[in-house]
């Protein structure tokens, strides 16, 4: 099976596409609005602190803020990233990474 990079840099069966947040936002789901106080900082509701943990790595990327949770176990995170890619040798990685990164770039 054939497998590519999306954004979050996991790897996922080949699709030709990967979800980007933006489109998310786009068609309405999974969006709620928020507000920064005056020292800057964002609200988040208690139900999305339950289910991403109160630990965050913001990415800011042309005309849009992503929070990307930080995992509470960054080994088994990769581990479990991981399994779909141990029947792939290290070249056939390479090659996904640079077929990704070429269609990312219009290349």
């Amino acid at each position: 099976m054939a497998h590519d990079i999306g954004r979050s840099g996991r790897m996922m069966p080949a699709t030709g596409r990967f979800i980007s947040p933006s489109h998310l936002l786009a068609l309405g789901e999974n969006m709620k609005e928020t507000t920064c106080d005056r020292k800057g900082r964002v609200y988040l509701r208690e139900s999305v602190r339950a289910k991403y943990g109160d630990k965050f790595v913001l990415l800011e990327a042309p005309g849009e803020l992503v929070l990307l949770p930080v995992p509470k176990d960054p080994v088994k995170d990769l581990e479990e990233l991981g399994k779909p890619l141990r029947h792939l040798s290290l070249r056939e990685i390479r090659r996904i990474i640079d077929r990704r990164a070429r269609q990312e770039v219009g290349l």
